[in-house]
């Protein structure tokens, strides 16, 4: 149609799109819930974020970013904040609703309101029925927004990509059982030792031959970059433990900002995005 919209009428908020990979969507989604129930989906004309953001650094934060288009199909928004839109959603209440449509031919996600309240529409179509899931969620404004920003730090001392994860995940839970706090040394050629201390007994693991991020190894010509951190064992199992982390990312980089965080970042396979994690440190 040719309805041009005076200059004067801003548009109002508008989504709507078709959502034709829910299980990639909810698997991020019950990644995420493991470090906290509610999360915030910011929205804009090229990807979905979904953010877990805190008050201080002293509890995780998560951040993962995918492009709308490998998710979604027909993919429209709009909004007066430069078409961002953001919303806070509980993320089990998401999960549940996408999985009632697990056999659906067609999945249509639109935001409405109902009773002046506002609510994310799951319209799932199946062979032989339609089905309607209304998913309570809470508009966040452009301040809101802004306030579950990704926290800019300093840039990392070391990095380092992961070691094969389910195997690194096997020693971080035998290491578990001795203490709570992890502390782990890291270096720009390469190394990385874990450690956990009780009264009776310490145990030591050690990475060597680490590949080193590119633009990070020009680092390793030069005198070796030694960085410590220490957590709490509990925060960093679990973000490895989720299946963002283990199963769907094929390159996993820890970063160690000394003061600050340890932060794992992860790439996901076949276009699907990156998920960063900040775990908060203990003092050394």
């Amino acid at each position: 149609g040719s309805r041009e919209a005076s200059p004067s009428r801003r548009p109002k908020m508008k989504f709507r799109a078709e959502l034709f990979d829910p299980n990639t969507l909810s698997a991020i989604l019950m990644s995420l819930e493991k470090i906290s129930p509610d999360v915030a989906l910011v929205m804009d004309n090229t990807n979905l974020e979904v953010r877990i953001k805190r008050e201080t650094m002293s509890e995780e934060n998560a951040f993962v970013k995918i492009p709308v288009n490998s998710m979604f199909d027909d993919w429209r928004i709009e909004s007066r904040n430069s078409n961002i839109i953001g919303l806070s959603v509980r993320a089990s209440s998401l999960v549940a609703a996408l999985r009632t449509g697990d056999r659906a031919t067609k999945i249509i996600l639109r935001l409405h309101k109902k009773e002046k309240l506002p609510y994310l529409k799951i319209e799932m179509t199946t062979e032989n029925n339609r089905i309607t899931q209304d998913v309570p969620i809470r508009m966040l404004n452009r301040r809101q927004i802004e306030e579950k920003a990704e926290p800019s730090l300093d840039e990392p001392e070391v990095k380092f990509e992961m070691p094969k994860i389910k195997t690194l995940r096997n020693v971080i839970s035998r290491m578990k059982s001795v203490g709570e706090d992890l502390m782990l040394t890291a270096t720009s050629s390469g190394t990385l030792t874990l450690q956990v201390t009780s009264d009776m007994v310490t145990i030591k693991t050690f990475y060597r031959n680490l590949k080193i991020p590119e633009g990070d190894d020009e680092k390793k010509e030069q005198e070796p970059i030694t960085a410590q951190c220490r957590m709490n064992i509990k925060k960093i199992s679990q973000v490895l433990k989720t299946n963002l982390v283990s199963r769907m990312s094929h390159y996993v980089v820890g970063c160690i900002i000394e003061s600050q965080a340890f932060v794992v970042y992860a790439e996901m396979g076949q276009n699907f995005g990156n998920a960063t994690f900040y775990i908060p440190l203990l003092t050394l």
